[in-house]
């Protein structure tokens, strides 16, 4: 069971005919005990929402001994880092999806696992930390409780705000992206380390999207039975939009790497320049060092050896030899 951060918090809603308001838990926990297992021809009357932040142990006993549901759903719920998904129980759907933000301190993308429960009257929200999809849409839900209506449309409002929410996050790896090449190009140093960070980010939200790109479309090609048929346009945007991210998350990834394949290059590049030009000094010295060692032999007939002039002519003969090599090392491009 996770650590507890901070006390949970349990809020219980209902709609009918005075609008939506906070409701008594034991009478929403009734409603949803009662809830039938289909949906009905006309819209029922009275929709619930309880919305559990920070689970813990009481929370547990709530869903599992006093709502009902099943155990494994609620041990999910507790674990957390499950993978996105929607699983189908008696009565009821599981919804696994993830909101993300930027972590403005760090300036890195935060992520938040949220757990749907969808059944024919009710919703409930599980999370654990604050998100604020969730009372944005609680919000809207009180302002016009007859286009959010059931637990259907209230489900699609909350997912289709969480996959707007990811936008901001393209615009963070866009910008991020667009700095990382200001620096490859005019920047001596070097980003490396940069890039396998910003690419380790795409990675995380890439297996976040996936999952979630492969509920969405099963929900849109099967009938679920907790979804009106006119929600499954809306659904299918849905899934339009989190296929039209995963693309674009991709895409950044390809510029990252060709991004960091220039930077490999780039210093490869200025490695062999630096060895060619220790070479063709090394070379130069080199041959300097021979002449002297010739000169510096220990014998008495060596040419010049006894002529005035025959120090300087050594000292002549280096000077030719290294101008010599510098000219062709010049040449070749190596200095």
């Amino acid at each position: 069971m996770r650590k507890q951060i901070s006390p949970a918090t349990v809020r219980y809603f209902t709609s009918g005919k005075s609008g939506v308001r906070s409701a008594d838990p034991d009478e929403v926990i009734r409603l949803i005990r009662e809830a039938p297992q289909a949906l009905s021809e006309t819209p029922s009357s009275q929709t619930v929402w309880i919305d559990i932040t920070n689970p813990g142990s009481e929370e547990s006993e709530l869903l599992r001994d006093q709502i009902g549901l099943h155990p494994l759903a609620v041990e999910d719920c507790l674990r957390g880092r499950q993978r996105p998904k929607i699983d189908r129980y008696p009565g009821y759907y599981l919804f696994v999806f993830y909101a993300a933000r930027i972590n403005q301190e760090r300036a890195r993308m935060a992520l938040n696992e949220i757990h749907v429960f969808l059944g024919t009257t009710f919703l409930i929200t599980v999370h654990d930390q604050q998100v604020p999809e969730v009372a944005r849409v609680v919000d809207s839900w009180r302002m016009d409780p007859e286009r959010l209506s059931d637990p259907g449309t209230l489900a699609h409002a909350l997912l289709d705000l969480i996959i707007d929410d990811y936008y901001p996050v393209l615009e963070h790896f866009s910008d991020r992206l667009e700095e990382m090449e200001h620096q490859v190009f005019n920047d001596p140093e070097p980003t490396i380390e940069q890039a396998f960070l910003l690419r380790q980010e795409m990675i995380t939200m890439r297996r976040v999207l996936t999952p979630e790109r492969d509920a969405l479309s099963s929900l849109v090609r099967h009938d679920l039975p907790f979804v009106r048929p006119r929600l499954v346009p809306y659904f299918q945007d849905a899934h339009d939009h989190v296929l039209r991210v995963t693309e674009e998350i991709d895409a950044f990834r390809d510029v990252l790497t060709g991004l960091v394949e220039y930077q490999t290059t780039k210093a490869s590049n200025r490695l062999n320049e630096v060895v060619q030009t220790l070479t063709a000094w090394s070379i130069i010295l080199m041959t300097i060092s021979m002449v002297t060692g010739i000169y510096g032999m220990n014998f008495d007939a060596m040419p010049e050896l006894h002529l005035r002039w025959g120090y300087f002519a050594s000292l002549g003969l280096m000077a030719a030899v290294s101008f010599a090599l510098l000219i062709y090392f010049r040449r070749k491009k190596w200095l």
